[in-house]
């Protein structure tokens, strides 16, 4: 009878422990869950917003029609003769430029944007710039501005020129960093074909991360004058926590874009249709047209 007793008492007591605990979790569940929404969403805060890649342009791959080639030294009596029998071809010029330390600078795009007073175009350097954000909740990237670190002049001793023979649009986004120091950036500019051309890109344009877009790439083209410049980027977003910016490169890493001086040691142009125009310390040996080459 005892033992009966006993085993009732058990029972009874787990019973009012399984309804008390249930009645404890249904009392606590939308707090509990609340607690882990944003405790999922603290997780998901302390993750960067935004990852950015950069990758430059392969010259060895995708040489542009026009360019310009610079390198630290003037080249040999003999490296010279080399380089005026060539016909002007961007792609061999490069393959024999590069091996001697030479860097590739393209032609800025002839297609000026709208409301950037600078009608003279400079040179170029491009990458392209992917972001990615691995962030369950979306943000939205509402502007980028350049921001010059520094800018010094160009030391190139040696240009070999290769001028556009019209004018050329390229995809991407431009931004104008012509002038020294204390010129400020202008851009981004839409250089895609269509009536969006020259125009401010975030004007009319956002780009949407996170909550599982897909990542945005453009073609960056950089564009600079008389300085070469040392430049980032800052991202101006917004998430559900408010507005924030991110520096691009992160840290305190830098994009490099390089200008043409004006009076290098030498100097080498091919003249569309006549051949090498060569100005400055050299032979004139295959210099056949030298006294047609305009330099402003």
């Amino acid at each position: 009878m005892y033992a009966t007793a006993a085993a009732v008492v058990v029972v009874v007591g787990m019973l009012f422990a399984y309804h008390a605990n249930l009645l404890l979790d249904r009392s606590t569940a939308t707090d509990r869950a609340r607690s882990d929404r944003q405790a999922e969403k603290a997780v998901d805060r302390e993750q960067p917003a935004f990852v950015s890649t950069v990758t430059p342009r392969d010259y060895d791959r995708d040489t542009p029609d026009a360019a310009a080639v610079l390198l630290d030294r003037p080249l040999t009596e003999g490296e010279q003769a080399t380089l005026t029998a060539m016909n002007g071809d961007v792609s061999r010029v490069w393959g024999f430029m590069k091996p001697l330390g030479g860097r590739i600078v393209e032609h800025a795009s002839h297609v000026a944007p709208r409301e950037d007073g600078n009608r003279k175009r400079g040179q170029a350097q491009t990458f392209d710039l992917n972001l990615n954000s691995d962030r369950a909740a979306g943000l939205t990237i509402n502007d980028m501005t350049a921001v010059k670190d520094s800018c010094r002049a160009p030391t190139a001793q040696t240009v070999v020129n290769i001028p556009p023979s019209g004018a050329e649009s390229r995809q991407g986004l431009l931004w104008d960093l012509t002038g020294g120091p204390t010129d400020k950036p202008r851009g981004p500019y839409v250089l895609d074909e269509g009536e969006s051309q020259g125009e401010l890109y975030f004007r009319r344009n956002v780009v949407e991360l996170g909550n599982g877009q897909s990542n945005m790439a453009f073609r960056i083209q950089p564009e600079v004058s008389t300085h070469t410049c040392e430049w980032h980027l800052v991202a101006s977003y917004t998430d559900t926590s408010g507005s924030h910016e991110q520096r691009i490169p992160s840290g305190t890493g830098t994009f490099t874009t390089e200008a043409i001086p004006s009076q290098p040691v030498q100097y080498f142009e091919r003249v569309p249709g006549t051949g090498w125009g060569c100005v400055g310390t050299m032979s004139q040996q295959g210099c056949t047209a030298t006294e047609f080459l305009v330099l402003d």
